[in-house]
């Protein structure tokens, strides 16, 4: 099928430019060291939170299949062995098509966000068991031991993108696609 028009999204609807996502990113690890400042509970979740925005900017990731991600998503890349678990990441639940099933497809860990590898490794490694998982096969889990929701990640977008001041058109699906500085 054609597409009819050049551009099929809202027109209210933009990219974020380098700079906004700097300050989102800040926003969202301020409320980290704000919630523990305060000595109360939440710093893990707000965490995994901040994690979860710069992992959907990272591998252009939408909501669903970053809600939907396993930890046996993250693969190997013979092509780069120093990023370790997260060279790839397989994406199960891309966005189908009218009547088909959700796409699957790989996204490389690129050299220019590698960044996330520590980032995801420390996540895995010491955050996510303080949450006290199980065997519960989900990436991100919430602190009753369930998959966070879609819902859940606008939340966080928007408690971020409202920290950073950033204007209210902007939603996590903005995080994909990038204007230059």
């Amino acid at each position: 099928m054609a597409h009819l028009a050049e551009l099929e999204c809202r027109p209210g609807r933009r990219a974020l430019t380098y700079d906004e996502v700097q300050a989102l990113f800040d926003a969202a690890d301020a409320r980290v060291e704000q919630i523990r400042a305060r000595g109360r509970k939440g710093a893990l979740a707000a965490l995994r939170d901040a994690v979860i925005l710069k992992t959907v900017y990272a591998f252009g990731l939408r909501r669903q299949e970053t809600a939907r991600l396993d930890l046996a998503d993250f693969r190997r890349n013979p092509r780069a062995p120093g990023y370790g678990g997260f060279g790839s990441v397989q994406v199960r639940y891309g966005k189908a098509s009218r009547g088909n099933p959700p796409k699957r497809r790989t996204v490389l860990t690129v050299p220019e966000l590698d960044w996330i590898v520590d980032l995801l490794g420390e996540s895995v490694e010491d955050v996510r068991p303080l949450l006290t998982p199980q065997r519960h096969p989900a990436l991100w889990i919430t602190e009753r031991c369930g998959r966070v929701s879609v819902r859940h990640l606008n939340n966080a977008f928007a408690a971020a993108r409202e920290e950073a001041e950033l204007p209210g058109e902007l939603d996590l699906h903005s995080l994909r696609h990038i204007l230059p500085a």
